[in-house]
């Protein structure tokens, strides 16, 4: 166990291994799987390859707000990390703050060549960089303004031997040498990073989707990616996500934060809030909530978006990074 920003972090490979997908219409099969990922979502299974330790893990803003810098007292041996992100760039969050914890604390399961999907300014890249068995990672990013500060975060980070960061909408190359690349690359990718952001007009987890069904053909066979899913889209969510990526195995939780507000004095995850309660409202899956006043007590995206209406609070949910393997 350690300290993520004063809240408790497990580590560990889930005991519950789904070794193929199960037919959808095989519905106690389906509800064995959601409940061994609801059991990995709520921290409640046993984690073998835990830490064994607490500390503090800290990433501390500059006065200007415009860099963000690990101690590598902090990172488990990877080295001080400074990210710099000018205004109008990809700031750290706290999603940023556990998949760095992922890669820190399970370097074990990180080697040869990578790709980080949606780098923003670079900070998952310039960590597992600094991992000595892997070998090389591609960062991809849509916004110019992003890749242009990865770019100079890689350098400053002394990383840029083996970081590319590549102008990508998705695993779609802006240009013809970045398009060569990855197609170079095709099953021999060992490790996909990806933190994404909600995508807008479904349920938020397209872009999850999409990490998997597009990253498939790079990765070779028992290829890892570590994505990050937070609590509130639920087990049922992660049961459909290895249904709809085919040849993906989930593989359990990496890391992820105790109970903590979903912080909507943050307009990004008030807007978040919002699309999840429109999409419960054309009928989709409802989210999954805990009440700040009752903490067992659950609660979906509508009621979590009228109390904080009514009463100012937020909230709680996992920030959380997951294990999917190829198979």
């Amino acid at each position: 166990m350690l300290e993520l920003w004063g809240t408790r972090v497990a580590f560990g490979k889930c005991v519950c291994r789904l070794e193929r997908f199960i037919a959808k219409d095989n519905t106690l099969a389906v509800r064995r799987i959601r409940k061994e990922i609801l059991n990995a979502i709520r921290g409640l299974v046993p984690f073998p390859h835990s830490i064994g330790k607490r500390f503090i893990l800290k990433g501390a803003r500059d006065a200007t707000g415009t860099s963000t810098v690990l101690p590598g007292s902090d990172t488990n041996g990877l080295g001080s990390i400074r990210i710099e992100h000018p205004k109008g760039t990809f700031a750290l969050t706290p999603a940023s703050f556990i998949s760095l914890t992922a890669i820190c604390y399970r370097q074990d399961l990180l080697s040869g060549v990578g790709l980080d999907w949606g780098t923003g300014t670079g900070c998952l890249a310039i960590a597992a960089a600094r991992v000595d068995s892997v070998s090389r990672v591609y960062g991809l990013e849509v916004e110019r303004a992003n890749v242009n500060a990865a770019r100079v975060n890689v350098t400053l980070n002394a990383v840029d031997k083996k970081v590319r960061i590549l102008h990508c909408d998705s695993y779609r190359p802006f240009t013809a040498s970045g398009v060569k690349r990855l197609e170079a690359l095709k099953h021999k990718v060992t490790f996909i990073l990806a933190n994404p952001p909600s995508s807008e007009g479904d349920d938020g987890f397209g872009y999850r989707r999409e990490v998997l069904r597009g990253g498939r053909k790079y990765l070779e066979r028992g290829g890892r990616v570590f994505l990050s899913i937070s609590s509130q889209y639920g087990a049922a969510r992660i049961t459909r996500l290895v249904r709809d990526a085919p040849g993906f195995v989930y593989r359990g939780l990496l890391a992820g934060t105790d109970l903590v507000p979903f912080d909507l004095s943050r307009s990004d995850l008030l807007h978040c809030l919002e699309l999840y309660a429109a999409e419960e409202r054309r009928g989709g899956m409802e989210y999954t909530f805990h009440n700040p006043e009752a903490k067992d007590l659950i609660m979906n995206a509508t009621s979590g978006l009228d109390m904080y209406r009514s009463t100012g609070r937020s909230p709680l949910m996992r920030w959380q990074t997951h294990l999917f393997e190829a198979r």
